[in-house]
Parts: structure tokens; sequence; C-alpha cells
């Protein structure tokens, strides 16, 4: 799968399963512990994930819809681990994923992929996300109701 972003960059990204579950068990129970606790531990965190270019950065607007993105899929998966929908859960996690800005590109051998629209890094991480999560979908792995840990 081609890395998403607006450069058409090929970069291979990290396979959708294990990158949506390295991103959701970021947190733990000790906050201390936390990759992702301030802005600058969550971009180098990014940065070592693939997900954000060296050069780049979190502001603190950035910083907080991370959190809330992570959160999103977090309650999600524990729905389904629970064998139970939850649509508010769904919903956040919509809301947080629209970030990235997703657009359907069509290159000239009709090659077709999902990319962000978005110049910005951030918007092109949760991009990253967001295909990851829609290739699980697409591949049957990403967990539904009743489906158990």
């Amino acid at each position: 799968m081609p890395h998403p972003d607006s450069s058409g960059s090929s970069d291979p990204a990290p396979d959708p399963r294990h990158l949506i579950q390295s991103f959701a068990s970021t947190l733990s129970a000790d906050p201390d512990t936390d990759p992702l606790r301030t802005r600058e531990a969550a971009a180098a965190w990014l940065r070592t994930a693939g997900l954000l270019p060296a050069e780049a950065g979190l502001t603190t607007s950035e910083h907080a819809a991370l959190l809330r993105l992570r959160t999103s899929i977090r309650d999600v998966l524990a729905a389904h681990a629970d064998g139970r929908a939850d649509a508010e859960a769904a919903a956040r996690l919509t809301k947080a994923l629209a970030d990235g800005r997703l657009v359907l590109v069509v290159d000239p051998a009709s090659t077709v992929r999902l990319a962000s629209a978005a110049r910005a890094s951030y918007p092109n991480l949760v991009a990253a996300i967001a295909v990851a999560i829609a290739e699980s979908a697409a591949s049957g792995t990403w967990p539904r109701p009743g489906d158990g840990p």
C-alpha cells in the first residue's frame, strides 16, 4: 500500500492492522509511559511509525485531535470486542477521520488509491490511519461487533 500523501509518495506503509493496533495501544494505565502524552513525544512516536515527516511537528490543536482519534479508535474496537455496536463511538471516529481529507486518486495506469487532498502533515497522518482502517475492513481484519478480541 502506498503511504497516502498529497505528494504521491509510494513509500510502503506498515501493515494496516499493525498500524491501527500500534496506534491504539499507545495508551496505558500509566500516563507517564504514554508515547503520545506531549506534542513532542507524539511527534517522535509518529516519526518512528512513519506517519510524520522528520521536519514536521504537531500544533497543540493537532495533538488534541490526535488523542481524540486514538480514543475514538479504542472506543470502537472495545465496543466490537464486547460484541456491541456503539453509534456514538462510530460517529466520533468518523468525525476524527474526516481530518484526513481523503480523495480517490486514479493514475494514468488506472490504479486507484485513497490519498489525502491536504498538504499539511497532520491530515496526511490521519489519512494514513483512515486508509489502514479501510484496508483492514476490505481484507476482513477490521473487527465488527461480535467478532471478539
